[in-house]
């Protein structure tokens, strides 16, 4: 017995071989339950395979992690909170329909907002370019009011992650869009607590 590498399921070899649902690469046989994965194992990008899925997520933590605090110490916080939210929102933006459909799986809001779940990219577009405007023109009350959405739509966001995470539920991260195959983990969370704690510090700063 094999398993599918794209959907996991348990596959009888002979049966597989039987129905030429088999492929050969770099010196390894993959053996598949049906046609759709087959092809879709034949198409995959390097992007999607489950090695980079595995490799992806901590170097992404680390950067973020490192990125943040450089940041901070540097004076450039809502410069680096703004590319963050451009180029995640960009990276959801390649698959609008395939973004909201794997956001619903965990985040509070989508689950019960079709439109939340739809639109999100365009927020979280709005709030990058809104940091990287304030950056270079600061408006203290402009930047109250972007810097609470992020607060608000970050800590929820953590919290359906945290749960979903919790209930040890294998479902896809859906935060740089579904053309990357990411599974949600611990570093999708981290993402969402850095810029809902930058989004804090700034809220603290304005109304100190």
């Amino acid at each position: 017995m094999a398993t599918d590498p794209i959907c996991g399921m348990t596959v009888d070899e002979a049966k597989a071989i039987n129905q030429n649902l088999v492929i050969q690469k770099n010196g390894k046989e993959y053996y598949f339950c049906n046609t759709s994965c087959k092809e879709n194992f034949a198409t995959q990008k390097w992007y999607q395979t489950k090695t980079f899925s595995v490799i992806f997520p901590p170097v992404l933590g680390i950067v973020l992690t490192l990125g943040s605090i450089l940041s901070i110490i540097t004076d450039l916080m809502m410069l680096f909170m703004g590319l963050f939210f451009v180029v995640f929102a960009l990276a959801k933006m390649m698959d609008l329909h395939g973004f909201a459909e794997a956001f619903s799986k965990y985040d509070i809001i989508a689950k019960r907002s079709n439109l939340y779940s739809s639109i999100y990219p365009g927020i979280e577009f709005f709030l990058g370019i809104s940091y990287i405007f304030s950056y270079f023109l600061f408006n203290s009350a402009f930047v109250l009011v972007i810097s609470f959405i992020t607060f608000t739509i970050m800590t929820l966001g953590s919290i359906g992650i945290l749960k979903n995470l919790f209930s040890k539920k294998p479902v896809q991260c859906a935060c740089l869009g579904t053309k990357i195959n990411l599974p949600l983990t611990n570093v999708t969370l981290l993402e969402d607590v850095i810029m809902s704690l930058m989004s804090l510090q700034l809220l603290r700063v304005i109304l100190a």
